[in-house]
């Protein structure tokens, strides 16, 4: 598969047969992640690979956390939350990823203690490493792909973050989840804005 049949044919697979997928497949799709440029050369990512109960354990926390903030917020609010939480359970894979950087910033910006020059400075390397580990994931789904593989980036974790990340033990940044497996649906691409749509050309 060239590369540019690869980047074209990548889908969101939200559907997933029950055949697993090989450790030696997880570990390319991670590798080709790994390979991502990043800030500074800092490779920022990190992950966090779970199958069978560790991620069953996952994924019902997962569901309790949306079900109790459900009740306080009601479910108009909730997003695709519940519906990725789902997707999550029925893949066979799931990775979360990190920012291993991320962390000092995000308290940073929760206790307010951004006014100096160093503080701000923080925030901005904040950014970039988050388009590196964003780098690394579309690595991942690539990748993925190009191996036969389904994948999903989702983002929905946002709804549960402390939870998860004290669940499993991490200082890190969450930033993401991604589910993969033998994809069981074939969706159609979405349509796509055209270059000059979204290109402003200067000279």
């Amino acid at each position: 598969m060239d590369l540019n049949e690869t980047i074209r044919g990548r889908r969101s697979i939200r559907r997933y047969t029950t055949e697993a997928v090989s450790m030696k497949l997880i570990h390319e799709v991670l590798e080709a992640a790994t390979w991502a440029p990043s800030a500074k050369n800092g490779q920022q990512w990190r992950f966090t690979v779970l199958t069978g109960d560790s991620k069953k354990k996952l994924t019902d926390l997962f569901r309790s956390e949306l079900r109790e903030l459900s009740a306080k917020i009601g479910e108009q609010q909730m997003g695709s939350s519940l519906s990725s939480c789902s997707i999550m359970e029925q893949a066979p894979v799931l990775i979360m990823v990190w920012n291993s950087g991320g962390a000092v910033v995000q308290r940073a910006v929760e206790t307010g203690s951004l006014d100096d020059v160093r503080n701000r400075a923080r925030v901005f390397g904040h950014k970039v490493e988050l388009q590196s580990v964003a780098a690394a994931i579309q690595n991942l789904l690539l990748k993925a792909h190009s191996l036969g593989l389904g994948s999903l980036w989702i983002c929905d974790v946002y709804y549960a973050t402390d939870a998860l990340t004290t669940h499993l033990g991490k200082s890190w940044e969450l930033v993401a989840a991604v589910t993969l497996g033998w994809p069981a649906a074939a969706p159609n691409p979405p349509p796509k804005l055209t270059v000059d749509e979204v290109t402003e050309f200067l000279s």
